[in-house]
Formats: C-alpha cells, structure tokens, sequence
C-alpha cells in the first residue's frame, strides 16, 4: 500500500454512483444507520444554522495542530500561542454577529474557544509527547493521506500529529465535550471507527510501529475548562481485523447504493443524544421531504478526498 498526500479532491463517487473514497466520518455515517449515511453523504442534507459542536470542536483542534507546527518549527511557546489565538480571531470574527445561531450555546462560545485553546497550553506546557521530525525535516502535524485499502477501495483522512512517548508511536487526537471526563469516556474509544482507522494509517503513512491514539480531552464548562488525557491502543492483529471489516462493511454499503435503498437501523435512532434526523424518519415515508425541507438544507456534500 502507498500513501500520498492530497493535491487534488476529485469525486469520491465512481461511475456507478457507488462511493469508493472513505474517511472516518463516512464510514461512521454508514455504520451508525443507511439511511442516515443516505441523507448526509448521498444527499448532502445539512442543518439550517450549522452545527456548533463541530465548528467549535474543528477550530479548538486545528489552533492545537497549528500550535504544535509552530513549536516544533523553532517557535517559542508564546510566540506560537500568539499566532494560533490570532488565527482563531480572525476566523471567528463575524460568528457573533453574521452567524449568531451557530453560536448559541452556553459554553460553546468564542470567549470560551480562545479560553481553553489557552488553557490547554498552559497545562501541557512541560508535555512529555514529542512531535516526531520526519526524515524530510518537516514535522509530522496537519497531516492529510490518501491509500488504497483494498483493490479500488480508497481510505483518506486527516492525522493531527504523530508523536513519541516512552519509545512508543502515537497518533494524538483533541476533542470538546461539554460532559464530565471520566476514565469511563475514553473506553468508548475502544473498538471505535475512527481510533481504529487513525492507528492503521499512522502506520502506512509514517511506515512506522504506531502504537493507538492518544486523546486529549476538555471539558468546556461556561466558567470553566478541564483537560484529561487518554490512551486507547492497538494491536497488529486488531487493526487487519479493522480493515476486514471496514471492507465488508463498504460491500453493503455500494450494495445499497446499487439498489436504491438505504434501510433505516432503527436501533441508532436515540444514540447520541438523538439522530438529527429521528424526527424525519418518524414521519410516513410520503411526507419526509416537506420535513427534511424545513430543519434543513442541501448544501456542499461531504467529500473525504478534500485535505483538512
């Protein structure tokens, strides 16, 4: 297998209309339920106002890639900080104003956005991951991939840094939560879709022994932030049982593609706090568009080819 990064982002359909390029957020669609892999990446249906949890949570781990570019480029902890909170400024310069909906959440703000990008510098300051310098001197962060996983089957994504610890290879990975963190939140990243795929390719990027992924997690909180770090690990044994999985699972996946009809997995309805689509998928099949037409809009269709 070969890996390469992205300069083009053609489509990740084929002629037949089956998709044939996967990153996490595709698979996990398809796995979670076909219909709601159908609304989302073969109908490209999206939210009126957005989703904050994704915004926030996108800006919060690209500042920390940046930041750790920075560093490990010759920059000073503070110069680096100065130059990813001016960043996030700017980038969320209008989102209190143009866009207020995409912001209205209590603790999801961008006073608290710059607050905790802050914090989590100050509390890893003397952090013992280091970020591995590649052999062609450029530091492995804010890398994106391509690879064939199997014969005309592609796997892309986004890897935020691969880092050595105690003579181990990890990925590292950064999310937001606004639920305590207890060691209980990190076991759900094992088994996990996107864990699982960010080890296997750390390993055919980097051509090295990737370990599993570490996950730095905060806690953002209205007055506060909290930070708690996790390990979730892989084994060789675990990440081909992964990949054969993943293949069978995109089997079904092209099939549905190829008949037309995406079943509903009904009992995915109320994970995660609730599907966004639950109230549609309630409705008699015959009134669902003038439902979909209401709470949301067809916009770009997510294409794992894009680098992010």
């Amino acid at each position: 297998m070969t890996a390469a990064m992205i300069d083009t982002a053609p489509s990740p359909f084929d002629l037949t209309g089956a998709q044939y390029a996967f990153d996490s957020t595709s698979l996990s669609w398809s796995e979670t339920c076909p219909r709601l892999y159908q609304y989302m990446m073969i109908e490209g249906w999206q939210r009126l106002h957005g989703n904050v949890h994704l915004e926030f949570g996108g800006l919060y781990a690209s500042a920390l890639e940046h930041f750790h570019k920075h560093l490990a480029l010759g920059d000073s902890r503070d110069v680096a900080l100065d130059k990813v909170i001016e960043e996030v400024l700017i980038a969320t310069w209008d989102y209190n104003n143009d866009r207020p909906k995409e912001w209205d959440h209590p603790s999801k703000t961008r006073s608290n956005l710059l607050r905790t990008i802050v914090w989590y510098c100050d509390q890893f300051d003397q952090d013992p991951l280091k970020t591995v310098i590649l052999s062609d001197g450029k530091p492995a962060v804010e890398y994106s991939f391509r690879f064939e996983l199997s014969d005309n089957i592609l796997y892309s994504g986004h890897l935020d840094r691969l880092v050595e610890y105690n003579g181990d290879m990890f990925i590292t990975d950064n999310k937001t939560t606004t639920m305590t963190v207890a060691p209980y939140y990190f076991e759900k990243f094992s088994p996990n879709t996107q864990m699982s795929g960010y080890a296997y390719a750390g390993n055919v990027v980097f051509h090295l022994p990737v370990k599993g992924v570490i996950i730095d997690a905060a806690q953002i909180a209205v007055h506060f932030s909290r930070f708690e770090r996790g390990f979730t690990f892989r084994t060789p044994s675990q990440l081909e049982e992964w990949r054969v999985d993943t293949l069978k699972h995109i089997d079904t996946i092209r099939r549905h593609t190829h008949e037309g009809y995406y079943p509903q997995n009904r009992s995915s309805c109320d994970k995660f706090g609730g599907c966004a689509f639950r109230d549609v998928c309630a409705r008699s099949p015959e009134v669902r568009p003038q439902f979909l037409r209401a709470d949301f809009e067809q916009g770009r269709n997510w294409n794992p080819m894009i680098s992010r």
